[in-house]
């Protein structure tokens, strides 16, 4: 499914006039479940804009696998960011971004429980209750049924996938398992990447550690040739200078060593 297609699902009214049927399942074939999962594994971890990222294969394949089911995904990086939406389609995408604005329906429920939120009637109580807004808008566009499923990243849950169905057919168990298993691969990536950066960071800590340490043991043998002084009271006149000037001292150091300042003894 290309991310760029419009979603025209009808509003129920016009399913009804036109005689479309309530979902039907639809099971998809292995070769189908291989790419699905294989695409997730190699999409990349972008921002949730960018429809060649992994969230967006998430969105696009559990649209793809689950019969007549439209699939939403909302994820947000930490506890402190704003969530973001992305789904195929233009309606779907603006409905999405409104449930979002709103902080309303599955996915935000899912999002703050870390638990699924079991298939719903869009015009039942609790929806009624629990998403006023959302569960109009959502019918307006031909649903009658809706899921999320939480999107664990290690021990936290950053997002769900959002599960819409047409007409007043619960929603296949099977479709929620696989909903949720889709959701898993896509956690587990997430949880790879976010390993992989934290990695990078701290060896990058420790590089730029040891230059410094370096560039320091340069400037302190520097300083104790120049004036005939020993090491540590070269690392004295060094650290001395740095804190009267309030600068780093491996700053101070590299200025040494490069001929750039010339710090008296004593």
């Amino acid at each position: 499914m290309d991310e760029h297609d419009v979603w025209t699902r009808p509003a129920a009214a016009d399913r009804q006039a036109k005689g479309i049927q309530p979902m039907t399942t639809i099971s998809p074939s292995p070769q189908e479940l291989a790419q699905a999962f294989v695409d997730l594994a190699a999409s990349p971890v972008t921002e949730v804009s960018d429809p060649t990222g992994l969230l967006a294969a998430l969105a696009a394949h559990g649209t793809e696998l689950l019969g007549e089911c439209a699939t939403v995904v909302q994820y947000a990086p930490d506890e402190h960011s704003r969530a973001e939406a992305t789904a195929v389609g233009d309606e779907l995408r603006r409905l999405a971004d409104e449930a979002v604005g709103w902080d309303e329906g599955p996915g935000a429920e899912s999002r703050r429980s870390g638990r699924p939120v079991p298939d719903t009637a869009l015009d039942g109580e609790r929806a009624r209750l629990a998403w006023p807004r959302y569960s109009v808008r959502a019918r307006e566009l031909g649903f009658g049924r809706a899921a999320a499923l939480p999107l664990h990243v290690g021990s936290d849950t950053l997002g769900a996938l959002v599960l819409l169905g047409p007409g007043s057919t619960p929603l296949p168990a099977g479709f929620l398992a696989l909903g949720q298993a889709l959701a898993d691969a896509a956690g587990w990536a997430l949880e790879r990447d976010r390993r992989l950066r934290r990695t990078r960071a701290l060896a990058d800590q420790l590089e730029h550690a040891l230059t410094s340490r370096i560039i320091i043991e340069q400037a302190k043998g520097t300083l104790a040739a120049r004036h005939s002084v020993s090491v540590d009271e070269a690392f004295r006149i060094l650290r001395s200078h740095a804190r009267s000037h309030r600068r780093r001292l491996a700053d101070v150091a590299s200025e040494v060593v490069a001929r750039k300042l010339d710090l008296p003894a004593g």
